[in-house]
Protein backbone atom coordinates (compact mmCIF):
# COMPACT_ATOMS: atom_id res chain seq x y z
CA UNK A 1 0.00 0.00 0.00
CA UNK A 2 2.40 2.34 1.34
CA UNK A 3 4.68 1.76 -2.00
CA UNK A 4 1.36 2.25 -4.08
CA UNK A 5 1.13 5.61 -2.49
CA UNK A 6 4.67 6.50 -3.31
CA UNK A 7 4.29 5.57 -6.76
CA UNK A 8 1.05 7.70 -7.14
CA UNK A 9 2.81 10.25 -5.41
CA UNK A 10 5.82 10.51 -7.90
CA UNK A 11 3.43 10.71 -10.66
CA UNK A 12 1.47 13.17 -9.41
CA UNK A 13 4.49 15.19 -9.09
CA UNK A 14 5.98 14.62 -12.46
CA UNK A 15 2.31 15.13 -13.96
CA UNK A 16 2.66 18.92 -12.28
CA UNK A 17 5.71 19.43 -12.96
CA UNK A 18 5.76 18.56 -17.23
CA UNK A 19 2.20 19.78 -17.29
CA UNK A 20 3.03 23.60 -16.19
CA UNK A 21 3.70 26.78 -18.77
CA UNK A 22 7.46 25.77 -19.27
CA UNK A 23 7.65 29.51 -21.03
CA UNK A 24 6.94 31.55 -17.61
CA UNK A 25 9.95 29.81 -15.72
CA UNK A 26 12.80 26.96 -16.58
CA UNK A 27 14.44 24.54 -15.08
CA UNK A 28 17.93 26.07 -14.36
CA UNK A 29 21.51 24.89 -13.46
CA UNK A 30 23.89 27.07 -11.81
CA UNK A 31 27.60 27.31 -11.49
CA UNK A 32 30.41 29.72 -10.30
CA UNK A 33 33.95 30.77 -9.30
CA UNK A 34 35.63 32.97 -6.90
CA UNK A 35 38.97 33.72 -5.47
CA UNK A 36 39.80 36.11 -2.83
CA UNK A 37 43.77 36.66 -3.20
CA UNK A 38 45.65 36.73 0.18
CA UNK A 39 45.49 39.29 2.19
CA UNK A 40 47.74 40.00 5.86
CA UNK A 41 45.41 39.77 9.16
CA UNK A 42 44.71 43.10 11.16
CA UNK A 43 47.22 43.52 14.26
CA UNK A 44 49.09 40.26 13.77
CA UNK A 45 53.06 40.32 14.62
CA UNK A 46 53.24 37.35 13.09
CA UNK A 47 52.32 38.05 9.44
CA UNK A 48 48.80 35.46 9.60
CA UNK A 49 47.52 35.62 5.88
CA UNK A 50 44.49 34.32 4.46
CA UNK A 51 43.48 33.46 0.75
CA UNK A 52 40.14 32.16 -0.10
CA UNK A 53 38.80 29.84 -3.24
CA UNK A 54 35.04 29.10 -3.78
CA UNK A 55 33.03 27.06 -6.18
CA UNK A 56 29.62 26.72 -6.69
CA UNK A 57 27.08 24.16 -8.00
CA UNK A 58 23.21 24.73 -8.00
CA UNK A 59 20.10 22.90 -9.64
CA UNK A 60 16.43 24.63 -9.57
CA UNK A 61 13.31 22.81 -10.88
CA UNK A 62 10.03 24.16 -10.99
CA UNK A 63 7.92 21.82 -9.54
CA UNK A 64 4.79 23.90 -10.15
CA UNK A 65 5.43 27.94 -12.26
CA UNK A 66 1.92 29.02 -13.54
CA UNK A 67 0.93 31.97 -14.47
CA UNK A 68 -1.98 33.55 -15.96
CA UNK A 69 -1.86 35.99 -19.06
CA UNK A 70 -0.68 39.33 -18.66
CA UNK A 71 -3.65 42.08 -19.10
CA UNK A 72 -3.43 45.30 -20.53
CA UNK A 73 -2.71 46.86 -16.94
CA UNK A 74 0.13 44.10 -16.23
CA UNK A 75 -1.80 42.61 -13.92
CA UNK A 76 -1.79 38.82 -13.32
CA UNK A 77 -1.81 35.90 -10.81
CA UNK A 78 0.97 33.31 -10.40
CA UNK A 79 1.99 30.27 -8.16
CA UNK A 80 5.50 29.14 -8.06
CA UNK A 81 6.89 26.21 -6.53
CA UNK A 82 10.93 25.89 -6.76
CA UNK A 83 12.84 23.00 -5.36
CA UNK A 84 16.21 24.23 -4.77
CA UNK A 85 19.43 21.81 -4.52
CA UNK A 86 23.15 23.90 -3.94
CA UNK A 87 26.85 23.02 -3.23
CA UNK A 88 29.36 25.01 -2.38
CA UNK A 89 33.12 24.08 -2.25
CA UNK A 90 35.80 26.69 0.08
CA UNK A 91 38.86 26.28 0.52
CA UNK A 92 40.87 28.46 2.75
CA UNK A 93 44.36 29.28 3.23
CA UNK A 94 45.62 30.40 6.36
CA UNK A 95 48.87 30.76 7.12
CA UNK A 96 49.07 29.40 10.64
CA UNK A 97 47.15 26.39 10.50
CA UNK A 98 49.15 23.14 9.68
CA UNK A 99 46.95 21.36 7.15
CA UNK A 100 44.97 22.62 4.35
CA UNK A 101 41.03 22.48 4.96
CA UNK A 102 38.30 21.86 2.16
CA UNK A 103 34.91 23.02 3.01
CA UNK A 104 31.84 21.36 1.89
CA UNK A 105 28.06 22.66 2.26
CA UNK A 106 25.28 21.60 1.02
CA UNK A 107 21.47 22.85 1.52
CA UNK A 108 18.33 21.40 -0.50
CA UNK A 109 14.69 22.44 0.42
CA UNK A 110 11.48 23.47 -1.44
CA UNK A 111 10.70 27.61 -2.09
CA UNK A 112 7.40 29.05 -2.52
CA UNK A 113 5.72 32.49 -4.64
CA UNK A 114 2.25 33.33 -4.53
CA UNK A 115 0.80 36.52 -6.58
CA UNK A 116 -2.63 37.05 -5.97
CA UNK A 117 -3.04 39.88 -8.78
CA UNK A 118 0.32 42.04 -9.05
CA UNK A 119 -0.21 43.82 -6.15
CA UNK A 120 0.72 41.00 -3.14
CA UNK A 121 2.81 38.89 -3.08
CA UNK A 122 3.70 35.63 -0.29
CA UNK A 123 7.20 34.59 -0.83
CA UNK A 124 8.64 31.69 1.72
CA UNK A 125 11.02 28.81 1.60
CA UNK A 126 12.95 26.22 4.02
CA UNK A 127 16.27 24.35 3.43
CA UNK A 128 18.31 21.75 5.45
CA UNK A 129 21.65 21.49 4.77
CA UNK A 130 25.60 20.74 6.17
CA UNK A 131 28.54 23.03 6.15
CA UNK A 132 31.73 21.34 7.66
CA UNK A 133 34.79 19.97 7.25
CA UNK A 134 35.14 17.31 4.58
CA UNK A 135 38.10 16.02 6.86
CA UNK A 136 34.77 15.02 9.71
CA UNK A 137 32.42 14.80 7.40
CA UNK A 138 31.43 11.16 9.13
CA UNK A 139 30.36 13.69 11.79
CA UNK A 140 27.24 15.30 9.90
CA UNK A 141 25.29 17.92 11.77
CA UNK A 142 22.15 18.87 10.09
CA UNK A 143 21.27 22.83 9.59
CA UNK A 144 18.61 24.80 8.62
CA UNK A 145 17.68 28.09 7.11
CA UNK A 146 14.91 29.55 6.10
CA UNK A 147 12.56 32.83 5.35
CA UNK A 148 8.96 34.08 4.69
CA UNK A 149 8.23 37.55 2.86
CA UNK A 150 5.48 39.77 1.83
CA UNK A 151 5.80 42.48 -1.15
CA UNK A 152 3.30 44.91 -1.76
CA UNK A 153 3.06 47.07 -5.09
CA UNK A 154 1.80 50.09 -4.60
CA UNK A 155 2.72 51.58 -8.27
CA UNK A 156 4.32 50.10 -11.36
CA UNK A 157 7.25 52.62 -10.15
CA UNK A 158 7.66 51.09 -6.46
CA UNK A 159 6.90 48.41 -4.21
CA UNK A 160 7.83 47.32 -0.21
CA UNK A 161 8.10 44.01 0.91
CA UNK A 162 9.06 42.89 4.81
CA UNK A 163 9.41 39.42 6.70
CA UNK A 164 11.91 37.65 8.27
CA UNK A 165 15.36 35.74 7.17
CA UNK A 166 17.03 32.80 9.60
CA UNK A 167 20.12 32.38 7.91
CA UNK A 168 24.26 32.36 8.33
CA UNK A 169 24.95 34.63 6.42
CA UNK A 170 26.74 36.89 9.41
CA UNK A 171 28.59 33.91 10.25
CA UNK A 172 26.27 32.59 12.79
CA UNK A 173 23.00 31.29 12.83
CA UNK A 174 20.84 34.41 13.30
CA UNK A 175 16.87 35.71 12.77
CA UNK A 176 17.11 38.67 10.94
CA UNK A 177 13.93 40.70 10.22
CA UNK A 178 13.35 42.51 6.91
CA UNK A 179 12.31 45.84 5.41
CA UNK A 180 12.60 47.37 1.74
CA UNK A 181 11.83 48.37 -1.58
CA UNK A 182 11.81 48.23 -5.11
CA UNK A 183 12.09 51.77 -7.14
CA UNK A 184 11.95 52.02 -10.17
CA UNK A 185 14.44 55.27 -11.18
CA UNK A 186 13.83 55.26 -14.75
CA UNK A 187 12.76 53.09 -17.81
CA UNK A 188 15.64 50.74 -17.81
CA UNK A 189 16.20 50.88 -13.92
CA UNK A 190 15.38 49.91 -10.30
CA UNK A 191 17.08 50.10 -7.00
CA UNK A 192 16.48 47.48 -4.68
CA UNK A 193 16.62 47.51 -0.79
CA UNK A 194 16.53 44.57 1.91
CA UNK A 195 17.97 45.63 4.81
CA UNK A 196 19.75 44.08 6.53
CA UNK A 197 21.03 41.89 3.57
CA UNK A 198 21.22 43.95 0.68
CA UNK A 199 21.21 46.95 -1.50
CA UNK A 200 21.17 46.34 -5.60
CA UNK A 201 21.27 48.66 -8.21
CA UNK A 202 19.88 47.13 -11.98
CA UNK A 203 20.51 48.71 -15.39
CA UNK A 204 19.08 46.96 -18.46
CA UNK A 205 21.75 47.95 -20.70
CA UNK A 206 19.43 46.24 -23.64
CA UNK A 207 17.05 43.35 -23.92
CA UNK A 208 18.88 40.64 -22.75
CA UNK A 209 21.93 42.37 -20.58
CA UNK A 210 21.81 43.76 -17.25
CA UNK A 211 24.00 45.50 -15.03
CA UNK A 212 23.63 45.31 -11.17
CA UNK A 213 26.26 47.26 -8.16
CA UNK A 214 25.40 45.68 -5.03
CA UNK A 215 26.61 45.52 -1.60
CA UNK A 216 25.74 42.57 0.85
CA UNK A 217 26.76 40.62 3.45
CA UNK A 218 29.55 37.50 2.40
CA UNK A 219 29.74 34.64 5.86
CA UNK A 220 29.00 31.37 7.30
CA UNK A 221 29.99 29.27 9.63
CA UNK A 222 31.76 25.83 8.76
CA UNK A 223 32.05 22.61 11.24
CA UNK A 224 35.97 22.51 12.02
CA UNK A 225 38.11 19.70 12.13
CA UNK A 226 40.78 20.32 14.85
CA UNK A 227 42.65 16.85 14.26
CA UNK A 228 46.47 17.40 13.77
CA UNK A 229 46.25 21.37 14.28
CA UNK A 230 48.40 22.28 17.47
CA UNK A 231 46.65 25.06 17.49
CA UNK A 232 43.68 23.93 19.09
CA UNK A 233 45.49 21.21 20.80
CA UNK A 234 43.36 21.55 24.21
CA UNK A 235 39.88 22.08 22.10
CA UNK A 236 37.58 19.38 21.60
CA UNK A 237 38.16 18.86 18.11
CA UNK A 238 34.48 17.74 17.20
CA UNK A 239 33.23 20.84 18.76
CA UNK A 240 35.54 23.50 16.91
CA UNK A 241 33.61 25.79 14.73
CA UNK A 242 34.76 28.25 12.13
CA UNK A 243 33.10 31.61 10.91
CA UNK A 244 33.81 33.81 8.15
CA UNK A 245 32.44 36.84 7.96
CA UNK A 246 32.64 39.88 5.70
CA UNK A 247 30.71 42.29 3.35
CA UNK A 248 31.00 42.35 -0.82
CA UNK A 249 30.24 45.51 -2.45
CA UNK A 250 30.94 45.02 -6.53
CA UNK A 251 29.43 45.02 -9.66
CA UNK A 252 28.65 42.37 -11.38
CA UNK A 253 27.01 42.35 -15.17
CA UNK A 254 24.67 39.19 -16.74
CA UNK A 255 25.09 38.76 -20.44
CA UNK A 256 22.47 36.50 -22.37
CA UNK A 257 24.39 34.67 -24.66
CA UNK A 258 21.43 32.40 -25.71
CA UNK A 259 17.83 31.45 -24.73
CA UNK A 260 19.38 29.29 -22.81
CA UNK A 261 22.93 30.33 -21.57
CA UNK A 262 23.86 33.46 -19.33
CA UNK A 263 27.11 34.56 -18.03
CA UNK A 264 28.09 36.74 -15.27
CA UNK A 265 31.69 38.02 -14.67
CA UNK A 266 31.41 39.82 -11.24
CA UNK A 267 34.76 41.78 -9.40
CA UNK A 268 34.40 43.81 -5.75
CA UNK A 269 35.83 44.51 -2.80
CA UNK A 270 35.32 42.60 0.27
CA UNK A 271 35.45 44.53 3.75
CA UNK A 272 34.86 43.87 7.09
CA UNK A 273 36.22 40.79 6.68
CA UNK A 274 37.20 38.83 9.86
CA UNK A 275 38.15 35.10 10.90
CA UNK A 276 36.37 33.62 14.37
CA UNK A 277 37.35 29.84 16.00
CA UNK A 278 34.79 28.92 18.60
CA UNK A 279 33.92 25.78 20.83
CA UNK A 280 30.42 24.85 21.73
CA UNK A 281 27.03 25.55 20.52
CA UNK A 282 26.38 27.00 16.97
CA UNK A 283 24.81 29.94 18.25
CA UNK A 284 27.08 30.39 21.30
CA UNK A 285 28.87 34.04 20.70
CA UNK A 286 31.79 33.61 22.42
CA UNK A 287 35.82 32.71 20.68
CA UNK A 288 39.28 31.94 21.58
CA UNK A 289 40.34 33.22 18.65
CA UNK A 290 39.16 36.38 16.49
CA UNK A 291 40.95 38.74 14.03
CA UNK A 292 40.11 40.99 11.62
CA UNK A 293 41.54 40.51 8.21
CA UNK A 294 42.39 43.51 5.83
CA UNK A 295 39.94 44.59 2.59
CA UNK A 296 40.75 42.61 -0.40
CA UNK A 297 39.64 42.67 -4.18
CA UNK A 298 37.89 39.80 -5.53
CA UNK A 299 36.82 38.40 -9.09
CA UNK A 300 33.83 35.64 -9.82
CA UNK A 301 32.82 34.27 -12.70
CA UNK A 302 28.76 32.71 -12.82
CA UNK A 303 26.58 31.28 -16.05
CA UNK A 304 23.27 29.82 -15.63
CA UNK A 305 21.73 27.00 -18.34
CA UNK A 306 17.76 27.17 -18.58
CA UNK A 307 16.63 23.63 -19.32
CA UNK A 308 13.44 22.57 -21.03
CA UNK A 309 11.38 25.06 -23.32
CA UNK A 310 12.97 28.74 -23.46
CA UNK A 311 9.80 30.33 -26.38
CA UNK A 312 8.93 32.57 -23.22
CA UNK A 313 11.52 35.30 -23.81
CA UNK A 314 13.78 37.25 -21.24
CA UNK A 315 13.15 40.47 -22.08
CA UNK A 316 10.37 43.12 -21.93
CA UNK A 317 9.43 45.62 -19.38
CA UNK A 318 7.77 43.20 -16.61
CA UNK A 319 10.89 43.12 -15.53
CA UNK A 320 11.16 46.62 -14.51
CA UNK A 321 7.47 46.54 -13.08
CA UNK A 322 8.79 44.65 -10.02
CA UNK A 323 7.73 41.64 -11.42
CA UNK A 324 11.13 40.15 -9.59
CA UNK A 325 11.96 37.49 -12.40
CA UNK A 326 15.49 37.59 -10.30
CA UNK A 327 13.98 36.66 -6.94
CA UNK A 328 12.46 33.56 -9.10
CA UNK A 329 15.35 32.00 -9.41
CA UNK A 330 17.40 33.39 -6.39
CA UNK A 331 15.02 32.63 -3.19
CA UNK A 332 17.58 29.95 -1.87
CA UNK A 333 20.34 32.62 -1.31
CA UNK A 334 18.92 35.10 1.57
CA UNK A 335 21.37 38.31 0.08
CA UNK A 336 19.21 38.12 -2.81
CA UNK A 337 16.01 38.43 -1.31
Amino acid sequence: MIRKLFFAFMLMTVAVAYGQDRKFLNPQLKFSAEYIPEVKFKNDTSGGKLSMMKAYAGFVFPVISRRYALTNDLTYKSLVLLMNANTNYTLPEISFLENKHQFLSATAGPSLIFNSGNKNTWLAGFAAGIAQDVNILSEISIRFTGHALFKRKVSGNFSYHLGAVYSYVYSRPALLPLLGCVIRTSDKSKLKISLPVSVSFYYKTNEFDMLSVFIRPDGDQYIFSGYNEPLFAGNDPLSLRMRYRSFKTGVSYEIGLSNRLLIKPEAGLAMNRSLTFTEGAISDKTNFFKSDLQSAPYVKFAFRILLGDTRWKRNGDNFLLNDERLDYYDLDDPTKL
